[in-house]
């Protein structure tokens, strides 16, 4: 589910102290002492032998003890093993299926309310931030362009995806083009970039660009330098955020406020959010990432998400965002059960 693979084989002794740690800790946000573990683990060793299988598990990274006559907590390798490893798989009972299918009722009629319904209905039924990625521009496959000429400067050019999206987008120009000049520029384009992504359609005009330097076409040079600003990088994802004031909830946030700033301010700036979200739009099934120093150095947070679309490709992303402590055999059929809701709505649009 992450880059950075466990590769190491826990022993069931190990296994089911580090399980038992996790599973209070997600309960308490506290840290966990030998005599809990001894406790509940169900293993019936003594607290003396407990404490020994946890600083054994402290030595090799999986436990950590955040002070000295403290307990210990997971770390985000101990957390990693965890899902990886132990996670149960749950089923999602029928009366959160309900309270889910409800918050989609009346359905949406546009897709950027849909996606604003998904995530207010994904932060009500976790209790936590959600996040939605609005399907992807450059990852949309191409069905049809054409371009329309307008008054004044400027070209209107229609992307029409394989599943029927559409996209506008308005191109400055510095010549004018007769609508029957831009019709020849949109069936040359047809031709060349017929059921490619945005992305390979761009890098295949990038190419002919290239190839026709020494040629005399006009018309042919003139297409594909207009089809190169339509299709330029459009970075302005819309990314739908409901819940955020959640993060107030976590008792391990609110005691620092610079994490809490630091948090917000992902928040608005997007971009690092959009990076997490990228990455679960390649793998199939529900991801769960770690703590990402690279997005959230030292914030302690953790994404469950998956993607959203048709099983050819995949449009976008939907999750929730929280302490690393957050329950994943509670969220991962949540976040998977509104995904399949999201694909069907859609696929019936």
């Amino acid at each position: 589910m992450e880059q950075n693979r466990v590769m190491e084989l826990l022993g069931e002794r190990d296994t089911w102290v580090l399980k038992t740690v996790v599973a209070q800790y997600i309960v308490t946000g506290e840290p966990v002492g030998s005599r809990t573990v001894a406790k509940t683990s169900g293993l019936n060793l003594s607290p003396a032998t407990i404490r020994n299988l946890m600083l054994d598990l402290e030595e090799r990274g999986y436990l950590s003890q955040p002070h000295t006559s403290a307990g210990r907590i997971p770390t985000p390798k101990g957390l990693r093993y965890y899902v990886d490893r132990v996670l149960p798989v749950q089923a999602l009972g029928r009366s959160m299926q309900q309270q889910i299918q409800e918050g989609f009722s009346p359905p949406a009629h546009e897709p950027q309310d849909l996606f604003r319904q998904a995530s207010r209905v994904l932060s009500l039924a976790s209790g936590h931030p959600a996040l939605v990625l609005g399907p992807r521009p450059q990852g949309m496959r191409l069905k049809h362009i054409q371009f329309i000429n307008l008054s004044g400067d400027g070209v209107l050019t229609v992307l029409v995806s394989q599943d029927n999206q559409v996209q506008n987008r308005f191109v400055r120009t510095e010549s004018r083009f007769p609508q029957e000049v831009l019709d020849r520029f949109s069936r040359y384009l047809n031709e060349l970039c017929q059921n490619l992504t945005l992305e390979e359609s761009r890098q295949r005009i990038l190419v002919k660009m290239e190839e026709e330097k020494n040629l005399f076409d006009k018309m042919v040079s003139q297409a594909l330098s207009l089809s190169r600003q339509a299709l330029q990088n459009d970075e302005a994802e819309d990314l739908y955020i409901e819940g955020t004031s959640h993060i107030l909830d976590y008792p391990e946030f609110t005691g620092d406020v610079d994490k809490i700033r630091s948090i917000f301010r992902a928040f608005e700036e997007k971009h690092h959010l959009v990076t997490l979200l990228d990455q679960t739009m390649a793998a199939q099934g529900v991801q769960i990432i770690i703590s990402p120093e690279d997005q959230f150095p030292e914030m302690q947070l953790s994404l469950v998400a998956t993607s959203y679309g048709s099983r050819q490709t995949a449009l976008g992303s939907l999750g929730v965002i929280g302490p690393m402590r957050m329950d994943y055999a509670r969220l991962v059929p949540i976040v998977r059960y509104t995904a399949s809701l999201v694909t069907g709505l859609l696929t019936k649009r």
